[in-house]
């Protein structure tokens, strides 16, 4: 019997296979041998955010507030008592040391300060007791009043006692009865004296300090007693007002007008050492300290929007910044912080000369 194998029948069926109608499914090539599943490609991790960057401070300037110069108002009051046809060391009358040192000063500020005057006692004063106390001003501020202040002091004549309360009375009388009439206009008093002030005639002759190295002795001795408290005291209410007073003086009464400097306000700073009121005891001494106040208060004086307390605040003159200096000697002190008022000393002064008027205010910026 004859063997077949297997493969035979596997070839003889095959061929058999398209003759009967069988269906056997074709293979594809490709679907002979599965093909391995690619791996998937890992994923990818997520980048790490980037972390915000922190937001930066809105940029803040500082406030730039101009300053205006400061137009004042000054009356002066000028002791013409007779004590003040006592020589200076020139050999010159006080008097005459006084009004030669106004006569070059005015003139020169004639057109930017207001100025007044008042003297004292009254002219039909002439006796040593006489104490006629001045009602009213000799001539009311203005500008441009320099000839007619020069020609009063050039007219009078010298006399009678020392009413400096009176005067003073005078002048923060029109003060009171007439505001300012402009915004930029301080009020200011220059007092120029020889002496203590008297002719208070409710004084105790029998317990007062007495002005009159004669005694105070008399019917009439009581107008010679000191009258320094009354007269302190309304410079203070005076400068408590808006109204600060600056202090020439001549003479030997050295503590009383340092008391009298000091109350008004307008002292010489301590730290320049020597006396606190504006001391001239011949011509030349005159002359500077008169231009030295009507400088100030022309050319150093300024005003700009108000500045409420504690906030910090810096002057700039130019592109320089001013120090604050509270003594007045060099930089910047504030008059009146609540209105905006302040003065440039020293150095800092003279820098606003130069510079034309480019003064600035400096405040925090506001967030």
């Amino acid at each position: 019997m004859r063997r077949v194998s297997w493969l035979s029948i596997l070839a003889l069926c095959s061929a058999c296979g398209a003759k009967t109608g069988l269906l056997v499914p074709e293979l594809d090539a490709a679907e002979a041998v599965d093909a391995v599943d690619a791996l998937d490609a890992p994923d990818v991790f997520d980048a790490d955010d980037v972390v915000d960057a922190p937001d930066l401070p809105d940029a803040c300037a500082a406030q730039r507030q101009p300053a205006v110069r400061f137009s004042a108002e000054v009356i002066f009051v000028i002791d013409r008592s007779g004590s003040m046809a006592d020589s200076t060391p020139s050999g010159a009358s006080r008097w005459t040391a006084l009004t030669s040192s106004l006569t070059q000063v005015l003139p020169s500020v004639d057109r930017e300060l207001w100025t007044g005057l008042v003297l004292y006692p009254n002219a039909g004063s002439t006796s040593t007791l006489a104490c006629s106390a001045p009602l009213q001003l000799t001539y009311t501020p203005r500008v441009s009043n320099a000839s007619r202040i020069l020609g009063a002091l050039r007219d009078t004549g010298l006399g009678g006692g020392t009413p400096t309360f009176n005067a003073l009375q005078a002048a923060s009388s029109y003060f009171a009865m007439n505001p300012p009439l402009g915004p930029l206009r301080g009020r200011f008093l220059v007092l120029t004296t020889d002496g203590g002030p008297n002719c208070n005639a409710s004084l105790d002759a029998r317990s007062c300090e007495c002005t009159n190295s004669r005694g105070c002795g008399g019917s009439r001795g009581n107008l010679s007693c000191l009258d320094e408290a009354r007269t302190v005291s309304l410079l203070r209410d005076l400068a408590a007002r808006g109204v600060p007073t600056f202090v020439i003086g001549t003479g030997s009464d050295v503590q009383v007008m340092n008391n009298l400097a000091v109350a008004g306000g307008r002292a010489r700073p301590a730290a320049l050492g020597g006396t606190r009121y504006y001391r001239a005891e011949d011509t030349p001494e005159f002359v500077e300290n008169f231009r030295a106040i009507t400088t100030s208060l022309v050319r150093c004086r300024f005003v700009t929007n108000p500045v409420p307390a504690g906030v910090e605040a810096r002057v700039r003159v130019g592109s320089a910044v001013v120090l604050e200096d509270p003594s007045g000697v060099d930089g910047f002190s504030w008059e009146r912080r609540e209105a905006g008022e302040f003065t440039l000393s020293g150095s800092a002064c003279d820098a606003a000369a130069r510079s034309g008027g480019a003064v600035y205010v400096e405040l925090p910026c506001a967030r």
